[in-house]
């Protein structure tokens, strides 16, 4: 005889990663938290003036809310900030970034799977996009972690190829195998394949191993950040077998007059790889 299931109510932290409108008044809200990793549910009423709940339930908040299971949908309600992210909320260049680590969250994540590390991640780069100038790094800083994390690390000293340790020259970089190619080791015929500068290089070891005040304080040329966000996102693409719908808006936002690089130090600055 199967046991009688039974609905839990549980709080949790989460950040809103997603929403969309239900009937006339209610709206389906996805949350990434620590404990039960992807959280869908419905907050009723959240549209109607006035609502306690609605106000809380936005995109890139940081909000503690009650779940009431449920077998499909779950309902949420007594939801309350905990950051709003107001400045990065407020800048369509940082919501933007923020859009796009949101969704890499979301897909890096399972429901019922904690995953604290993840999650406290993405607090701390959504800090990072709000208050730092250099939201850029922030976002390669992500990138690098969150591959880490979810156990795809490239392989950035030997040559994926030929199992060769590297010379400090320019390689290149192939997804499929997750990491760095000896250029006298290309396959014959292989066409996905990255530039990767010697400067790239060490921004991406770099990256590998810092922390995100640390990733925020350096600065890359064009150059670099152009093959970062290639590398990064080859990867990525990989690993997810798609990409990303925030791409497109945040690359769009990006190439808008106006839009500068952040500032920090430069590779120059820091020690040698």
């Amino acid at each position: 005889m199967t046991s009688k299931w039974r609905p839990v109510t549980y709080t949790t932290d989460g950040v809103v990663v997603r929403t969309s409108n239900l009937g006339e008044a209610d709206r389906i809200i996805t949350l990434v938290t620590p404990i039960h990793g992807i959280v869908r549910g419905v907050a009723k009423a959240a549209r109607k003036p006035g609502s306690k709940t609605g106000g809380h339930l936005d995109l890139l908040k940081h909000v503690s809310v009650s779940v009431r299971e449920t077998r499909t949908l779950h309902g949420l309600s007594q939801a309350s900030t905990v950051n709003g992210y107001r400045g990065l909320r407020d800048d369509l260049d940082r919501f933007s970034r923020g859009s796009y680590i949101s969704e890499m969250a979301e897909r890096f994540s399972v429901e019922n799977g904690a995953n604290q590390p993840l999650f406290r991640l993405l607090l701390d780069v959504l800090n990072a996009l709000e208050l730092s100038d250099n939201p850029e790094m922030a976002i390669h800083f992500y990138e690098m972690r969150l591959l880490q994390l979810s156990g795809f690390a490239p392989e950035l000293s030997r040559c994926v190829e030929s199992g060769v340790e590297l010379e400090p020259a320019n390689h290149l970089y192939s997804a499929g195998r997750g990491g760095l190619v000896n250029n006298e080791s290309r396959p014959v015929g292989e066409t996905a394949l990255l530039p990767a500068s010697l400067n790239t290089i060490k921004l991406l070891r770099f990256l590998s191993r810092a922390d995100v005040v640390q990733a925020t304080a350096m600065k890359s040329g064009e150059d670099e950040n152009r093959q970062l966000s290639r590398i990064l996102r080859a990867q990525i693409h990989h690993v997810l077998d798609r990409g990303l719908r925030s791409e497109a808006f945040m690359d769009e936002v990006r190439t808008r007059p106006g839009h500068a690089n952040g500032i920090g130090r430069t590779m120059s600055d820091s020690s040698s790889e």
